[in-house]
């Protein structure tokens, strides 16, 4: 077996012990075929790193794989829909944040390993993925809905400083005044989430 073989095999085994995966060849993709991303991609490839003395200063992360889950994917859907009609030039922006994904293959992090320092693959292994129209609708139903949070903060807050409310309870008010904030704090986040996408391209 040559050292090329053999450096294959082993960066094969780093990814079956990581993923639990056993179908793994030189052609597997980390993210569309081993389903890494967020933390358990960040673990794999320090992993991957530290066995072989790589440096992977040069990575730009969001150009093969997402950011752990969280509450931001639920709007940044149909924000991005949203921002790329009414804007050309963001939408031209976020398209070349998408042309930047690439797959990471089993074979080219041994070409990576050989070499020392981290590069990207060339266009051959471009994603391409897209919104289901399923993902948009829900995207979209999470804004309506917060929406309405929004507007019945605003209602309970006027009706307050009309006096409209008596002696209801303060704490109560507070309390649905806090959840019509929070769907700013979710667009915010999520609107920060798709600034580090654009910055990756």
């Amino acid at each position: 077996m040559s050292d090329d073989d053999t450096l294959l095999e082993e960066i094969i085994e780093l990814a079956k012990n990581r993923t639990g995966k056993s179908a793994v060849t030189p052609e597997t993709r980390l993210y569309a075929d081993l389903g890494m991303t967020g933390d358990d991609a960040h673990e794999f490839l320090l992993a991957f790193a530290t066995k072989y003395d790589v440096d992977m200063e040069r990575l730009v992360w969001l150009r093969f794989f997402d950011d752990e889950p969280s509450t931001n994917d639920l709007m940044a859907p149909a924000i991005t829909l949203a921002a790329s009609v009414l804007s050309p030039s963001f939408a031209i922006r976020w398209q070349a944040a998408r042309d930047a994904e690439r797959e990471i293959t089993i074979a080219h992090l041994a070409d990576v390993a050989r070499a020392k320092v981290w590069s990207d693959p060339g266009d051959a292994f471009r994603r391409t993925r897209g919104y289901s129209p399923l993902v948009l609708i829900f995207s979209a139903a999470s804004l309506s809905l917060l929406a309405f949070f929004v507007l019945l903060g605003i209602a309970v807050g006027y009706a307050f400083l009309a006096g409209q409310l008596g002696d209801k309870n303060h704490i109560a008010l507070l309390g649905v005044l806090a959840v019509s904030v929070l769907p700013f704090f979710f667009a915010f986040s999520s609107w920060q989430s798709i600034q580090r996408k654009l910055a990756s391209a």
